[in-house]
């Protein structure tokens, strides 16, 4: 049978499982308004358990309680478009985000009793659900090789795909969330050191009636700092004093590109990256990863051992690969920026791009895997066909022969 706990997991899932499907739905964009949409989706987080099973699995919900413990014995390749005693499975989507659910909910609870900061919560409870996205991301993968055993393999093989690509994005997603919040935790960290030591700086300031160049001044040209603290906090000392007036004047703007022109490109990506908007950034990564794939794609269309889809496919990936190393290394070029806030500025600005190609760099990477071992299949069973042709033309030739004789 199922316990309450069970219940309160299966009904928090079932939500999200039917939330997203009444969001995404273009039946309903089309039918009814859009406020009338907003107030559906609110519904949905109103819906009991009872309604939960009854709109996604049966109307018999004892038949289902009873049958509970074997969908988690069997898993989800089992579930994937089979039935249990005429009885039809959990949907393949709603009973992973039970099993993820129900892996980080006990950790995230204890986030909330332990930590007493809400950042810190934060970075825990991203910890947490990331720990429980990358298990179902694996036990996807792996339910995914046993497709094979079952009646509907290729049923079996395309649900999880779709899943399996879900789960690895929201890995990703997490990976994203929990460095933004770790990043905000050690800016958080960073002003309050900053603060405390300008507050100690005015005040010895102030006793020795100096002005902030001169304290400046000072800093920079006392050696006990020098030897006591690192480059990079001494020099943070001395900033939070020292007055630039050029910058006070001059202001960063973008720098206009011609996109044709791939040093210029560089260029801009090299020193500008914390001026550049989002948009603007994301269509020069754009330009980069369509002259790379075009590059790719060339080949594919010159060569005859791969098959046209799959090398196409793999271009795709090797695409959003590239940009996301090449992301990777901007995200060095941020600490050039003059100020730590600018530094922290271009480093989120960059991750919020890196987010958004690693979740394609995943998705194309699994479409690809995918379309190769379907026609590594397909290769396979042809060759098996051919020899089992040629074995029945040998037997027919060699009965021929014998009635010949």
């Amino acid at each position: 049978m199922i316990t309450n706990y069970e219940k309160k997991i299966l009904t928090e899932a079932g939500r999200e499982y039917i939330y997203e499907i009444v969001c995404q739905s273009n039946y309903l964009k089309e039918a009814i308004s859009f406020k009338d949409h907003i107030l559906l989706c609110d519904q949905v987080f109103n819906l009991t358990y009872n309604e939960i099973i009854s709109l996604t699995i049966t109307e018999d919900i004892r038949d289902f309680e009873s049958k509970f413990s074997k969908f988690i014995k069997y898993g989800l390749a089992a579930i994937a478009g089979l039935k249990f005693g005429g009885l039809p499975g959990p949907p393949v989507a709603m009973f992973a985000l039970y099993l993820y659910r129900k892996l980080s909910d006990t950790c995230v609870r204890s986030c909330f009793k332990k930590m007493p900061l809400s950042n810190q919560r934060k970075i825990c409870k991203y910890g947490c659900q990331l720990a429980a996205a990358k298990k179902m991301a694996n036990d996807i993968r792996t339910e995914m090789s046993k497709c094979v055993k079952q009646r509907y393999a290729t049923k079996c093989e395309k649900k999880l795909s779709k899943e399996y690509i879900k789960w690895a994005k929201r890995v990703q997603l997490l990976i994203v969330k929990l460095n933004r919040a770790k990043m905000t935790q050690n800016e958080k960290a960073r002003k309050k050191a900053a603060r405390a030591s300008k507050n100690k700086g005015e005040m010895i300031a102030a006793g020795l009636d100096l002005s902030k160049n001169d304290l400046a001044d000072f800093i920079a040209e006392n050696k006990k700092l020098r030897q006591k603290l690192s480059f990079e906090k001494h020099l943070e000392l001395y900033k939070a004093f020292a007055i630039n007036e050029e910058e006070k004047k001059v202001g960063i703007t973008p720098v206009k590109v011609d996109p044709k022109k791939e040093k210029q490109i560089r260029t801009l990506m090299y020193l500008g990256i914390w001026a550049v908007p989002i948009p603007f950034l994301n269509d020069l990564i754009n330009y980069m990863v369509k002259k790379y794939s075009f590059g790719c794609a060339s080949k594919c269309a010159a060569q005859m051992k791969i098959p046209k889809d799959v090398c196409y496919s793999q271009c795709a990936y090797l695409g959003a690969k590239y940009a996301v190393a090449e992301l990777s290394k901007q995200m060095g070029q941020c600490n050039k920026a003059k100020t730590p806030e600018k530094v922290y500025k271009c480093k989120q600005r960059v991750m919020k791009l890196k987010e958004d190609w690693s979740q394609r760099e995943v998705e194309r990477k699994i479409k690809f895997e995918s379309l190769l071992r379907h026609k590594i299949q397909q290769a396979r069973n042809k060759n098996q066909d051919r020899k089992e042709k040629e074995m029945r033309r040998v037997d027919k030739a060699d009965k021929q022969q014998r009635a010949h004789y």
